[in-house]
This record gives structure tokens, sequence and C-alpha cells, in this order.
């Protein structure tokens, strides 16, 4: 069934309830849970180097701790789980990921913005959606503080 089950995190305390999602999941599968964090390495003419890869590395390091709290987790409770940091435009990884580990089911969370907030953000949910065969499931999460 879904033996094999994906959530991407970027370590905000909004993204919990999808990881939960995933972690529960996989205990009722009986599936392992694999857990992405993506270092967004698209490239700011503004910036200046030693600036871009002061950010580069906070975002690496957040992201770490993203997928070690989701290790943590699963842990826990006993569920198989595999982290991997990549780096990249999310959902182009995040697809990529997928496509490489036999992923059988991607459980994502979304803070359902709409207008000129989603127009300047994007969704990377939606672009997963978008351009997968796989099912999605997608997990409203709370509003940011």
């Amino acid at each position: 069934m879904y033996d094999e089950i994906l959530v991407p995190t970027d370590g905000s305390a909004e993204i919990e309830d999808a990881i939960a999602e995933a972690l529960d999941l996989a205990g009722f599968t009986g599936g392992r849970v694999h857990a992405v964090s993506v270092v967004d390495t698209r490239e700011y003419s503004t910036l200046s180097d030693a600036k871009w890869l002061s950010i580069e590395r906070d975002r690496a390091e957040g992201g770490e701790h993203a997928i070690s709290t989701v290790r943590e987790r699963a842990n826990e409770r006993r569920v198989p789980v595999e982290t991997e940091l990549l780096r990249g435009l999310p959902h182009e990884e995040i697809l990529a990921y997928a496509d490489d580990h036999g992923i059988d089911i991607i459980v994502m969370g979304t803070h359902g913005r709409s207008g000129f907030q989603h127009f300047l953000n994007g969704s990377v949910t939606e672009k997963v959606i978008r351009n997968t065969d796989l099912p999605v499931l997608v997990v409203r999460v709370a509003a940011e503080s």
C-alpha cells in the first residue's frame, strides 16, 4: 500500500501536523518515512556572494535541524525513517527524490494562501501536485503567528 512515505519539511512549527500525519500513516501501514528538507539554492543577484553563502549556510543548518526532528519523532514511535538534506529548487528536488526512492505517497503541509501572498511566494505543494502522478496527502497547517 504505502510502504515508502515522503514528508518534506522546512522546520517550521506549522508543518508539525503534516509530519504527524506521515508518521501516523507509516505506523498504520508498517511503512517507512523519508524526511527531506531542501535548501533553496536559487541565487539572488542583489546579494553579495558572502551574504548569499551566509544565508545558504543558515538554511542548511535549519534543514538539518528539521530532518533530525522528524528522525527523533519517528524513532520515538518506532517508525523506520530515512532523512536527507537536498539542495536545489524545492519542488524539483522533492519530485526527484520521490522518483529515485520508490516513494508511494507524499505528505505535505500547505498554508492555503491565496491572492497576492500566493503570487509572491508560489506554492511548493501546488507545484509538486501538478508534476507528479503519485498521491499527495495535503495537510492544512496552522497559520504563521
